[in-house]
């Protein structure tokens, strides 16, 4: 099936939108990931719901960041998806890692959006003593994007543009989400990996205990769960969206824009 693209808040991503007479769910992708993170779990989410996947800015083929970035820009990117694709009723996101982060923060400005979050292993932040790692991090991407060479993910996946990955990392750096937490008006699945070495569950609890309506738990599985274990995350979040009645109104006709092409990273 043909690549789909769509033009939001002065940028060009790439998504999938699967269609059903049902509620929406929007899958928001970790730090160097992309839409295909989610492979593992969109079929079984797409038996019962709508389900929207996108690359985000300056991850897979999408635009490249220009320049700094705050978390306002890619919360104010899913709105602006949401408008083009004509889905103004209330959705449940789900975010992994820092893709929980750009939920929060979408649900924080625009809360009668939001049906419900669910924050997979959810990077708010740097763990302290991580930080002369991170600047350490940041200014290897930063050479690697002024020379021209290649750079790789933790997990040693190419990164498409090490630019755009250095300023998603100083945006991390200044993350400060302690207001958006403790406002969440929505009901909210906070899940942590067992085996989770970058956010342990000791440091997820700590965010969920900080969200009003939290339900935490913690899965036997690692950081991206969403690629490690996706028969696991699919029931979880599965069992959440449907202990919340979500299925509001319908989201447009049955069927499936999908994309064909893999990202570079």
């Amino acid at each position: 099936m043909g690549t789909q693209w769509i033009e939001a808040n002065g940028a060009r991503f790439r998504y999938e939108h699967r269609r059903r007479d049902a509620g929406t769910l929007v899958l928001v992708h970790e730090m160097g990931g992309r839409l295909e993170s989610f492979d593992g779990i969109v079929a079984a989410l797409g038996e019962r719901w709508s389900v929207l996947r996108y690359d985000q800015r300056g991850a897979g083929q999408s635009d490249r960041i220009a320049g700094s970035l705050s978390l306002d820009t890619p919360a104010t990117d899913l709105a602006g998806i949401l408008d083009r694709l004509e889905i103004p009723e209330p959705v449940v996101v789900v975010g992994a890692a820092l893709g929980a982060s750009v939920a929060i923060r979408f649900a924080a400005k625009w809360p009668a959006r939001v049906a419900a979050l669910a924050l997979l292993a959810p990077s708010t932040g740097l763990i302290p003593g991580n930080y002369a790692a991170t600047i350490e991090k940041i200014e290897l991407l930063e050479k690697s994007a002024l020379e021209g060479t290649p750079a790789q993910a933790s997990n040693g996946a190419p990164l498409p543009d090490p630019a755009s990955s250095a300023a998603t990392w100083r945006m991390l750096i200044g993350l400060d989400l302690a207001a958006d937490l403790a406002g969440l008006p929505c009901p909210t699945l906070v899940a942590a990996g067992s085996r989770d070495s970058f956010r342990p569950p000791a440091h997820v609890a700590e965010i969920a205990a900080r969200i009003p309506k939290a339900q935490s738990l913690v899965l036997d599985t690692g950081h991206v769960m969403a690629i490690e274990t996706p028969a696991l995350v699919a029931a979880t979040i599965a069992t959440f969206v449907n202990g919340i009645g979500f299925m509001p109104g319908s989201s447009g006709s049955a069927g499936v824009s999908a994309s064909s092409g893999l990202a570079s990273g």
